[in-house]
């Protein structure tokens, strides 16, 4: 059974985020040549500030996951039925709050924003993408938890992607037509209603013993208050760039962010798409046994840094070519910053840094003391950005960004180590330390490359060369620190191995 769930949610989550990729590289382009710069900008940031408030329900839900374990390991209905129960009282309560933020955000983000767009179609795109979310923490999120603890991600990938691809296709519909931009997030609101939808269906048919009102209103989730905390911090954290740069320089060059955000965007949701689909074995692991899950936990130590690395490596010596093969023909603004990969790439170095080893620190107990410390990560981020960007304009906000992440790393590592694992930094440091060399090692090379590519075949050709390369060099330098790392091949072909 768990050997077909783990396939089932790679093929799933990978194949479907490989076609709302896809559609998410053509419609900017679409959106860029018939709407500008200026609209595109707008678009990218409400989108990402609402992707990151999305995030708020990710506190109660991760507090639903890892509360979840236990029973879904012992095969306890009951207890099941108990968590769930709680959770959904939670996003109840949790809606009515962020219903009144998308109201306060739809009225302050017209007047805060420097651009040229009317104020009425910058308050619509806000009201009807806020809208979109409140339905869905309504009426999805608590089982959306219980999918992914459950090791049934694929069915949560799937619905995702089903409702992005058809978000995509009607931006595609719209912009096509010349209708006003605003009204997408009409039918965004009309596709949400279709994921609930799905949700009642499948949850009727697999999951009907669940009593979602078998807990009393009062009952509350373990850490619920630190994760939502962890949670806000983030939210904070992730949109700040974006934000910054709208408010106080201008949306267009938010639109220039916003191609460098999609590209590692799209990226980082493979690497996530593949995690999730996998990450719920290190939850039910560490329940079983803590000797088992240690032996896990470095597996996917090795798995999770390292291949970002490479990713992060290709990513790095192509990015330029392909901004401007993507930006052929768009005048408005200089798309080509040449630092701009650099600081992208390093910041999803550190943020992989801490993928295992925060999600331990959570399992193991520390939740409350990782969400101080996400707090005082965002808070670095906000301040730094709002000073560095008078400065240093769109390299400001990545360089305070970056400056922010090392504290997180450095914290989970020791308490999953020292405090959970109770065993020496060694392994981690030697992990984290192989890949950041190699990257290092990639960044001084690329000074001595020079590609020449004028199209998308030529691109395609340096893409596959420079994957190849920097795979083989990235494996080997993880196999040397960590032997085990091929280990995760025998995870996901046999779970008792």
């Amino acid at each position: 059974m768990q050997k077909s769930r783990v396939l089932k949610n790679l093929i799933v989550s990978f194949g479907s985020k490989l076609v709302t990729i896809a559609l998410g590289f053509i419609v900017p382009r679409i959106v860029l040549m018939n709407y500008g710069s200026d609209v595109n900008g707008i678009i990218n940031s409400i989108t990402q500030i609402f992707s990151y408030m999305s995030l708020l329900e990710a506190g109660i839900a991760l507090a639903t996951r890892d509360m979840l374990y236990k029973p879904i390991v012992e095969k306890d209905r009951d207890g099941i039925s108990y968590v769930a129960s709680v959770s959904k009282n939670y996003f109840k309560k949790f809606t009515i709050g962020y219903g009144l933020a998308v109201l306060l955000l739809a009225v302050i983000i017209p007047l805060a924003w420097k651009s040229s767009v009317d104020k009425s179609i910058i308050f619509s795109l806000v009201f009807f993408e806020g809208m979109s979310g409140v339905l869905s923490f309504l009426f999805t999120q608590t089982e959306s938890a219980i999918l992914r603890a459950d090791g049934r991600d694929y069915v949560f990938s799937g619905v995702t992607a089903l409702k992005s691809m058809l978000g995509q296709l009607g931006k595609i519909v719209i912009v096509s037509l010349s209708i006003r931009i605003d009204a997408l997030q009409v039918v965004y609101c009309l596709i949400t209603i279709i994921q609930i939808v799905i949700y009642k269906i499948y949850f009727k048919k697999n999951y009907s013993w669940i009593n979602f009102n078998s807990a009393p209103k009062d009952a509350k989730l373990k850490n619920r208050s630190a994760y939502v905390t962890a949670e806000i911090a983030w939210v904070v954290f992730s949109s700040t760039d974006m934000v910054v740069l709208s408010t106080f320089v201008s949306t267009m060059i938010s639109s220039v962010y916003s191609l460098y955000n999609m590209v590692f965007g799209s990226l980082t949701t493979i690497l996530n798409t593949v995690y999730n689909s996998v990450a719920y074995l290190l939850g039910q692991a560490y329940y079983e046994s803590i000797e088992k899950y240690t032996k896990l936990h470095d597996i996917f130590m090795s798995a999770f840094v390292g291949i970002p690395t490479i990713i992060m490596s290709v990513c790095y010596i192509l990015i330029i070519p392909f901004i401007r093969l993507y930006t052929a023909g768009v005048s408005d603004i200089n798309y080509i910053y040449d630092y701009v990969p650099l600081l992208f790439c390093i910041i999803q170095l550190l943020s992989y840094s801490s993928y295992v080893t925060r999600n331990l620190t959570n399992i193991g107990g520390y939740a409350k003391q990782s969400g101080i410390v996400a707090v005082i990560e965002a808070a670095t981020n906000l301040i730094l950005s709002i000073v560095l960007v008078h400065w240093f304009g769109i390299y400001g906000v990545l360089l305070a960004t970056a400056a922010a992440l090392p504290l997180k790393v450095v914290y989970c590592a020791y308490i999953c180590d020292k405090k959970i694992l109770k065993r020496s930094l060694r392994k981690t440091v030697s992990i984290l330390g192989v890949n950041y060399l190699f990257f290092a090692a990639v960044v001084f090379v690329e000074k001595y490359i020079h590609l020449n590519i004028n199209n998308y075949l030529e691109f395609i050709v340096a893409g596959v060369i420079t994957t190849a390369v920097c795979s083989v060099f990235g494996i080997a330098a993880n196999v040397v620190v960590n032997p085990d790392c091929v280990g995760i091949v025998k995870i996901f072909l046999n779970r008792k191995k």
